[in-house]
C-alpha cells in the first residue's frame, strides 16, 4: 500500500495485491493497518506526484494529490482499517532543519502533513491516525520529533499516535532514551505504536560510521550465518524482555506492539545495508519460537498471573495532554453552575449527548432531561482510571446530586485483537472503583448503571463485553442502591453488529440509539425524581475546549 506500489500514475491504481490482502482480512475479521498514505521521501514518490506539466508541482496541486489518494484507499479499504500509518519518516535526519528535505517540505512546509491528517480524520474518523518514523527515542532527532508533533497539534493535526519503528541493534543499550521519549510523549497526550518492530544481530551502525569507509570491509561480513552461538542468543532474549518489560511499564500509551516480518528468513536485515544471515525475530526460519519468544512470553505470563492476583484497587490517573486539562478545568468550573441533580459520568458515549460541538444529540438531551436539572461530566476516551482521577480532583467537589448515571464504557479494553482476563478485571474493578468513590461522597444517592454498549470496531471484543456486563449485573443486583440498565439487545443485530440507524462509525451512537436510551432511563429517573418540572436550573452545556 506504499504509494508508489499501489498509485504509480495520477489515473492509474494497482488494487490487486491489496484486494486480495483486505478480502483474507474482512473473510477472517481480521483489522488491517493501513501504510502508508504519505512517504515524504523523493526516492519513494513517483515524478507524476512531483510535476505539474513538465515544472515543478505547485503547493495546490501536490496537496490536492495528497487529499485524492488519501480519500480513494480510504474509501476502498476503510471498513478493515482501524489504524493508518498517515505520514512516514518526514523528519530530517541532518542538522539542516526540521523535516526531510523532500517535494513535499520544499513545496508546502509543514502542511503536507496537517492536510495528510485533517484529510485522513475526514475520510477514516475512527481510526487511529499515526505519524511513523525511525530513531524517534535518539536524543537529537527525539527533540525534533516533539517539536513537530507539538507543531502538528497548534496546527490543528488530529495526530493520534506516534509510530516507533523499533528497528534496534543489539547492544546500543535504548531502555533509557525510550523512556525518556515515552514520557514526553505522554504529556503531549500522544499514544505510541511500536510499528516495525527488530533487534538486528549483526550491527549496521558501522555502515555510516567514518564517511562510510568501513562498507568495503562489511560487505563480507557475514558472522552468524551458520546460526546464533548461544551468549548471542541469550544477549538477544534478554534484550527482548528489557524491550517488553519496558512496553509493559508504559502500557497506558502504547496502542500496539508489532514485528517487522513474520520470522528470520523474511527480515528485510537479511539484506540491509548489505547481505548477511541475520536472526533479529521471535521465530526462526523455520517458523519456529526461539529462545527469545520463550523469554517474552513467560515475562509477560508472569506478569499476567501477577495482575490476576493483586487486589482490587484501582489506580486513579490523570490525562497530561492540554485538551483534556482544559476539559477538566471545564467541568470543575461547571460544578459551581446552576443545580446538578442527575449526574453522568462515562466515556466518549456518554460525552457527546449533551455537548454543545454535538448540536442534534444536545437537542435531544435537553428534550430527554429538561426539568431534572442534569449535567453530563463525561469525556471522550476517558479509561476508568481517568474518570476515578477526574472525580478524585475536583469534579465532584460542592454538588450534591440526587441520582448518578454512570455509562460503563470500554476504553480500558484493548483497541485491536482479543481481550485478556486482565482486561475484564481492569473494567470490573474500575467501575468497582468509581461507584466506591460515589457512595463514599454521597452514601444515599442511587446510581443508574448501563452496561457496556456494543462496538463493530474490534468484533473480537463482542465476548468479552458480554462477560463483563454479566459481572456487572451480578455486582449492581448485589446493592440496592444501584439500577441496572441493559438495553444491547435494542441496538444490534441478530449477528451482534449495530444496527446501521443505531450507530453510523459501530462505535458510538446516533440519535435513534440515544432515544432507546432516554426511554429505559426516564422512568428509572421519575420514579427517583418524580416527574420533570417546567423550569430547569442545570449548569449550561459544554463542548470540545479545542472546536
Amino acid at each position: 500500500m506504499k504509494p508508489q506500489g499501489i498509485h504509480p500514475q495520477e489515473d492509474h491504481w494497482n488494487f490487486e495485491a491489496a484486494d486480495r490482502f483486505f478480502d483474507f482480512a474482512r473473510k477472517h475479521k481480521l483489522e488491517v493497518v493501513g501504510h502508508c498514505l504519505v512517504w515524504a521521501k523523493d526516492d519513494r514518490t513517483d515524478k507524476w506526484m512531483m510535476e505539474e506539466k513538465g515544472q515543478p508541482v505547485s503547493r495546490e496541486q501536490l496537496l490536492h494529490r495528497i487529499e485524492h489518494h488519501i480519500r480513494t484507499l480510504a474509501k476502498r479499504y476503510g471498513d478493515a482499517v482501524t489504524m493508518w500509518d498517515v505520514v512516514n519518516e518526514a523528519i530530517g535526519d541532518s542538522n539542516d532543519g526540521l523535516l526531510r528535505d523532500s517535494v513535499y517540505s520544499r513545496t508546502t512546509g509543514i502542511d503536507f502533513i496537517v492536510t495528510a491528517f485533517k484529510t485522513a480524520r475526514a475520510a477514516a474518523p475512527d481510526a487511529l491516525l499515526i505519524y511513523n518514523d525511525y530513531n524517534g527515542h535518539k536524543p537529537d532527532k527525539r527533540k525534533k520529533l516533539i517539536e513537530l508533533l507539538t507543531k502538528l497539534k497548534a496546527a490543528g493535526a488530529p495526530v493520534d499516535a506516534y509510530g516507533m519503528q523499533g528497528h534496534f541493534e543489539l547492544g546500543d543499550n535504548s531502555i533509557t532514551d525510550l523512556r525518556t521519549t515515552f514520557d514526553e510523549l505522554r504529556k503531549l497526550g500522544i499514544k505510541v505504536v511500536v510499528s516495525e518492530l527488530d533487534i538486528d544481530v549483526v550491527q549496521r551502525g558501522r555502515w555510516w560510521a567514518d564517511g562510510g569507509k568501513h562498507r568495503e570491509k562489511l560487505k563480507t561480513f557475514d558472522p552468524h550465518k551458520n546460526g546464533l552461538p548461544p551468549e548471542i542468543e541469550k544477549q538477544l532474549a534478554d534484550e527482548y524482555v528489557e524491550l517488553f518489560k519496558l512496553f509493559d511499564d508504559y502500557s497506558d500509551i502504547i496502542a500496539r506492539v508489532s514485528f517487522w516480518n513474520l520470522h528470520d528468513g523474511q527480515s528485510w536485515l537479511n539484506y540491509f545495508p548489505w547481505n548477511r544471515v541475520n536472526h533479529p525475530l521471535l521465530f526462526d526460519r523455520n517458523r519456529q519460537p526461539k529462545p527469545a519468544f520463550d523469554a517474552v512470553y513467560e515475562l509477560l505470563e508472569k506478569r499476567n498471573t501477577k495482575s490476576r492476583h493483586k487486589d482490587n484497587g484501582h489506580s486513579a490517573r490523570q490525562r497530561n495532554d492540554a485538551n483534556s486539562r482544559e476539559a477538566h478545568n471545564q467541568l470543575m468550573a461547571k460544578t459551581k453552575q446552576g443545580k446538578i441533580d442527575v449526574y453522568f459520568q462515562g466515556d466518549s458515549i456518554a460525552r457527546r449527548w449533551g455537548a454543545t460541538d454535538y448540536p442534534k444529540l444536545l437537542t435531544h438531551w435537553n428534550k430527554t432531561f429538561h426539568g431534572w436539572n442534569a449535567a453530563n461530566f463525561a469525556w471522550g476516551g476517558d479509561t476508568t482510571h481517568h474518570m476515578l482521577w477526574r472525580m478524585q480532583n475536583g469534579e465532584l467537589d460542592g454538588i450534591s446530586p440526587r441520582v448518578i448515571c454512570l455509562q460503563a464504557g470500554a476504553n480500558n479494553l484493548p483497541w485491536t485483537g482479543a481481550a485478556k482476563e486482565s482486561h475484564v478485571e481492569d473494567v470490573v474493578a474500575g467501575i468497582q472503583a468509581i461507584i466506591a468513590e460515589f457512595q463514599s461522597r454521597f452514601p444515599n444517592v442511587p446510581i443508574v448503571l448501563t452496561a457496556m454498549f456494543p462496538r463493530d470496531q474490534n468484533t473480537q471484543l463482542a465476548d468479552t463485553i458480554d462477560t463483563i456486563n454479566q459481572q456487572l449485573e451480578t455486582i449492581s443486583k448485589s446493592n440496592d442502591r444501584i439500577h441496572w440498565i441493559n438495553i444491547n439487545n435494542n441496538l444490534v443485530r441478530p449477528n451482534g453488529r449495530l444496527l446501521s440507524e443505531m450507530s453510523s462509525d459501530g462505535i458510538h451512537l446516533d440519535e435513534p440509539g440515544y432515544e432507546v436510551w432516554a426511554k429505559a432511563l426516564r422512568p428509572v429517573l421519575q420514579d427517583i425524581l418524580g416527574p420533570p418540572v417546567r423550569a430547569d436550573h442545570a449548569p449550561p452545556p459544554t463542548g470540545n475546549p479545542r472546536l
